[in-house]
């Protein structure tokens, strides 16, 4: 099912044809119908966390690579059981956990320049051999690699300034010798992180530029408190969703696609841009419809940056005709396939460079769970929830918590022996006013 990215953003790579790519709202008033019991909330930082939301935080980091999809779907894939603790005392924060990299190293085998020659094992090996060594290179934090079992051991201390609401890590915060959430080119240098405390969840972010390609790098941590118990009873159904934290989404299906000469700033690029991109579910009956405003003034302006640091000489133009011009391509382009597309609907602000655009007909199952769309839910055909096609029937599983919504579709590539999966948190913003 992986495959490269055609059709309509092939389009947008067009655009920067030079050499590369151009590639909650309102707080959830009490439901009549809902029941919820909620405890207190601890306003402390203090206490036991364990990390949640797994492959989110580490798509992150292999994302800001230039890996190919089904290389970056390999590694995600192995990766997907990963646990992390957090221990927070006297302004102190501890970060610990026990990994064991076999998964890791198997799936590593398939791609790595480093494996062409060896066998499985060899190569399982020199990577142990080199997770080893690896540990040597830490002088403030106790690691350490066990051989013999094949497990990774970590655990880092770092200290926490609650004004400025930071945590500062003398090395860095990294996951075995593959992932690492500092900024720097050396993967151990001291890194500063935000942190903040909502709903009981604490959120560690740190955003800047990857040193290697000047491109928008964002890692993001979520942590539940040990102990708590975040199970609520779920709201109707039916009303007004709104997506909240949907940079990951969009993060996940960029991740899951490959582009021209496999360069990642498509993939950077983006989520930046639309970070606070907030789409919504609308659920009437069993009828359901994907709505989203998204401007392309900010990405387009940023892959202009991008390709004057590579080379001003290929740009003929300044950065606002630049923008214009993409935003007229691309706004052609999507009129033109509207034919494929008869469950889409586009408006376009040529000069505010904003599409807004419905997704209709998807269609509410309550006894299974699902949604389905005649078309995968997307964003202007680039952010795509799916790694079919996007103009092709789309099943999603649904979860309610209290008043959060999670959409999530996880897809077999039996080709690959992989599995897939997107998923999409939505807060419920209304009830239904009409039925």
């Amino acid at each position: 099912m992986f495959r490269h990215y055609k059709k309509l953003f092939l389009t947008l790579v067009a655009l920067c044809s030079v050499f590369v790519l151009a590639s909650c709202s309102q707080d959830q008033g009490s439901s009549q119908n809902a029941a919820q019991t909620e405890a207190p909330k601890v306003e402390t930082i203090d206490g036991d966390w364990e990390l949640v939301d797994a492959v989110d935080a580490l798509s992150d980091s292999i994302g800001a690579y230039p890996l190919n999809a089904l290389n970056f779907a390999r590694l995600l894939d192995s990766v997907k059981d990963f646990k992390m603790d957090l221990k927070i005392e006297n302004n102190t924060a501890t970060i610990k956990y026990d990994y064991n990299i076999e998964n890791f190293s198997n799936a590593f085998y398939k791609f790595s320049q480093s494996a062409k020659g060896k066998t499985e094992e060899e190569f399982k090996k020199a990577l142990y051999d080199s997770h080893e060594e690896f540990s040597g290179d830490f002088k403030k934090y106790k690691v350490s690699m066990n051989k013999d079992t094949g497990v990774f051991s970590y655990e880092a201390t770092g200290s926490i300034d609650q004004d400025a609401k930071t945590m500062t890590f003398e090395e860095g915060i990294t996951v075995t010798n593959s992932f690492f959430f500092p900024l720097s080119e050396n993967n151990l240098s001291p890194t500063t992180y935000y942190y903040e405390l909502k709903d009981d969840m604490l959120y560690i972010t740190i955003d800047g530029k990857s040193k290697r390609d000047n491109l928008p790098v964002h890692y993001e941590l979520h942590f539940k408190r040990k102990g708590s118990t975040t199970q609520k009873d779920p709201v109707p159904i039916e009303g007004k969703w709104q997506a909240i934290d949907f940079r990951s989404a969009i993060e996940r299906s960029l991740a899951y696609k490959d582009f021209k000469n496999n360069d990642s700033a498509f993939k950077h690029i983006y989520p930046e841009a639309w970070k606070d991109l907030k789409p919504t579910l609308n659920i009437t009956d069993t009828t359901v419809e994907f709505d989203y405003t998204v401007s392309l003034a900010d990405g387009f302006g940023m892959f202009y940056d991008y390709l004057k640091q590579l080379d001003a000489s290929k740009l003929t133009e300044t950065k606002d005709e630049y923008i214009k011009s993409q935003f007229t391509k691309l706004s052609s382009n999507l009129q033109a396939g509207a034919k494929d597309f008869p469950n889409t609907t586009y408006e376009f602000d040529n000069d505010n460079a904003t599409i807004h655009s419905v997704l209709k007909n998807g269609k509410l199952d309550t006894a299974n769970q699902t949604i389905v769309f005649p078309e995968a839910i997307n964003i202007v055909q680039l952010a795509i929830m799916s790694i079919g096609p996007v103009n092709k029937e789309t099943t999603y599983k649904y979860s309610i918590d209290g008043d959060i919504l999670t959409l999530t579709i996880e897809q077999r590539d039996g080709r690959n022996n992989l599995n897939t999966i997107i998923s999409a948190k939505f807060k419920k913003v209304s009830d239904a006013t009409s039925k």
